[in-house]
């Protein structure tokens, strides 16, 4: 292999290699010298300001609230919160608009009310009417909570004038994932003097320690017409568990029996085209949880279905390695932070949950059984999950020749991590089985993870290393994989991160993901944000460059970019606007089919690509966002424009359509790919929503759509009619119908 990248390399190519090196080099050493700086030359954050060490005492209420959006007198007994501060655009300043919240707690759930002052009250933004749509440019109030009170986890809870639900889990302690979802419930009515919200969380819908009375919290509100956030606790312009207040006194909770028991039956009617085929089929699930403690749950699913779930959206493909999409699916989803490892995101996951109940082009399979147990123990979190499934008859026939894909498999995970010093954790995991091979399969590894943010004013200091093992049935080479991070991951001033991967050619995590093995990558970015005072025009200044590069494992160079996103503006509406500048060089060792009929050979190539992107702020009814690139590409030139328009006319209907274009001119032929989607939510009630999202790409030439209408009459209770259709683009330029089919799907939770 290594004589084979010489024999193609050329004293240009070997003189920028060095210059990148070099680069790489100097931008490591700078990123650890403004840590280093950063760490050395900053006071400790002010605790008033942060509010870290800001306390509620909890009073609790035999008198539960009524969640309708009406502040009546249960509240006037309540422990009161008016103490925010800006925490978006200018940290620590006075808020534009003044926030008071209520909270209660009783035995069966916690209660927050809010009373969002707004001197405009027809400036109030809750375009959002429908049940799981996005509460991102929408006026809105959030509760934090983190039960345990150990700075690390959390939920949070979020919703807007019209009462809308939005959840997330926190994972890695700062990111949120927002596809987690909970039984909860809100209330809101809009008012002369602005909003109220009501918010009540079950004490069944979260995992606690029972034996501790304080909990972490805090509060966050949402001002679009300002593009401001206001919030009780931050830090770095950021609030999570690190930097929650604590509510104390909180004694007597219950969970009753803490089972949850979820029966659903959907009935489904499918029918093919070529060839012409119908069948109707009724499939009942079952799944329950139950908390053999306040923070032990156990969950077991039985014939799973996952016909709700929102379709993925397509990726156009333009490089060697597989595309990532998210998990969307409930029961995955469940405690998913506790199965997190090493801070890993994208390649050298070791469990991916996709990798479970899904074929290879994406469709569903059985799952026959699985059950899943995760919970925290004193300083110890556990997770265990185990899955039987079953590959679909049909699906099988759908395969590729020469493709394999095992019909049954039983799978496993086990996680455990350990809480050290004030924020960080120790951790190993376990996956044993293979969802798509015959060949036996399992892996370990361990991982550190540290966090400061509590030393150092407006500073953060965070970093993780990891340590896996694969060994998989006919591998026998290099299995490992292991890497270490190093980075402060501020908004504001400096900021900079340092990280490196090695992953083994026989590295291979069959329930994980990886989709580059056979390397060793090392990553360097470094930028600064500056922000304005109010009085301008101008919100902030920022400048951002990246510095990659990827080798084989004898240091051959794969893949080396540096990328440069410059002169980034945002002004005080939240409109953006920067320069986009890369320089990539990308090695070929074999032939890569990019497109029908055209195939990159093998060859040392370079290239440069220049960029524009604006974006307006989320507060307009027309929402654009827009990228324009030109450059060379693969010896010869690729032209993009991606294009998105998110429309908002009424809470009743709103949209998005998005189109991605790229024109390729390569000397081994010329293509284009063309990708569009087309999103239209109708709510009828906020109970009652009609759900449709078309999509189109050139490269696989088909179409698809999916519809559904839903009732969700309170949070735990849900009715679905799903359509899915598929057609071909033929050559005529018009479509043949492969197949569709509609299902309707009823389910409840019973809580006991």
């Amino acid at each position: 292999m290594q004589s084979r990248i010489k024999s193609i390399s050329n004293p240009l190519y070997l003189n920028r290699q060095k210059t990148l090196q070099a680069g790489v080099c100097a931008t490591a050493i700078a990123s650890i010298f403004i840590l280093a700086s950063q760490t050395l030359a900053q006071e400790e954050v002010p605790d008033d300001r942060s509010g870290r060490d800001k306390v509620i005492q909890m009073i609790k209420t035999d008198t539960p609230p009524i969640i309708d959006g009406i502040m009546d007198d249960v509240w006037s007994t309540a422990a009161v919160v008016e103490d925010f501060h800006q925490t978006r655009p200018n940290e620590y300043t006075e808020p534009s608009e003044r926030t008071v919240v209520y909270v209660l707690y009783g035995e069966r759930a916690i209660y927050v009310g809010a009373r969002m002052i707004h001197k405009n009250p027809e400036d109030i933004i809750a375009a959002t009417m429908i049940q799981g749509g996005s509460l991102r440019f929408d006026d809105k109030f959030g509760l934090y909570i983190n039960p345990f009170n150990d700075g690390r986890n959390g939920y949070y809870f979020q919703t807007n004038a019209n009462a809308i639900r939005s959840e997330a889990i926190f994972e890695n302690v700062s990111d949120l994932n927002r596809d987690w979802t909970g039984i909860w419930f809100s209330g809101a009515e809009r008012t002369e003097e602005g909003w109220f919200a009501e918010i009540a969380v079950p004490y069944n819908t979260i995992s606690f320690d029972p034996s501790s009375d304080a909990w972490g919290i805090s509060f966050q509100r949402g001002i679009e017409s300002n593009s401001e956030d206001v919030g009780w606790t931050s830090v770095n312009r950021s609030t999570n568990p690190s930097n929650f207040g604590t509510a104390v006194g909180m004694t007597g909770m219950k969970q009753g029996i803490g089972l949850d028991v979820i029966p659903a039956v959907n009935v489904t009617n499918r029918r093919s085209y070529d060839p012409e085929s119908s069948s109707t089929e009724i499939e009942p699930s079952l799944n329950a949880f139950y908390k053999f403690t306040p923070n032990l749950t156990g969950a077991l699913t039985l014939n799973t279905d996952f016909s709700a779930t929102d379709v993925d959206n397509r990726q156009v493909q333009l490089t060697r390695f597989s595309l990532f999409f998210p998990e969307q699916r409930k029961f995955f989803l469940q405690e998913a932070d506790i199965f997190e490892f090493g801070g890993l995101n994208r390649n050298g996951k070791p469990f991916f949950s996709r990798r479970i109940g899904m074929g290879p082009g994406g469709q569903n399979l059985n799952l026959d059984a699985g059950g899943k147990l995760t919970g925290r123990i004193g300083r110890w979190n556990i997770g265990a999950l185990a899955v039987k499934q079953t590959g679909n008859s049909d699906i099988l026939d759908e395969l590729p020749p020469g493709a394999r894909f095992i019909e049954d498999s039983e799978l496993f995970v086990g996680r455990a991590s350990a809480n050290v010093l004030e924020q960080s954790n120790i951790g190993a995991i376990v996956t044993y089985g293979n969802p798509t091979r015959d060949e036996e399969n399992k892996v370990v590894g361990v991982d550190f993870n540290y966090l400061n943010n509590r030393s150092f004013e407006n500073i953060t200091i965070e970093g993780r290393a990891w340590y896996q093992k694969s060994d998989t049935e006919g591998l026998s080479g290099d299995d490992e994989a292991w890497g270490f991070l190093l980075a402060s991951p501020n908004n504001n001033g400096f900021y900079g991160t340092l990280e490196y991967g090695k992953f083994g050619e026989d590295y291979f995590p069959a329930l994980g993901f990886a989709n580059r093995v056979g390397i060793k990558q090392a990553e360097v970015e470094a930028g600064h944000i500056y922000r304005f005072g109010r009085g301008g025009w101008l919100r902030s200044f920022e400048n951002t460059f990246e510095l990659s590069q990827i080798s084989d494992t004898q240091g051959n160079v794969q893949t080396e970019e540096l990328e440069l996103e410059f002169a980034k503006i945002e002004n005080q509406r939240g409109d953006q606007a920067y320069l986009l500048y890369n320089d990539i060089r990308e090695v070929l060792i074999e032939p890569f089919k990019i497109a029908d009929g055209v195939t990159i050979p093998i060859g040392d190539y370079s290239f440069e690509r220049y960029g524009v992107t604006l974006n307006t702020g989320g507060q307009r009814p027309l929402r654009v966002t827009l990228l324009l690139e030109d450059g060379s590409f693969f010896g010869g030139n690729r032209k993009t424009a991606e294009f998105r328009l998110d429309f908002r006319p009424s809470p009743r209907f709103t949209g998005a359509l998005e189109y991605e274009y790229n024109n390729i001119d390569l000397p081994q032929g010329n293509f284009t790919t063309q990708l569009v989607r087309l999103r239209a939510d109708i709510a009828i009630t906020p109970e009652w929503a009609w759900v449709s999202t078309v999509q189109y790409d050139n490269q696989s030439e088909l179409l698809g759509a999916n519809s559904r209408l839903q009732w969700i009459p309170r949070a735990g209770s849900e009715f679905y009619v799903i359509y899915n259709g598929g057609w071909r683009e033929n050559e005529r330029n018009s479509f043949d119908q492969l197949g569709q089919s509609a299902t309707m799907k009823v389910g409840h939770t019973f809580r006991f």
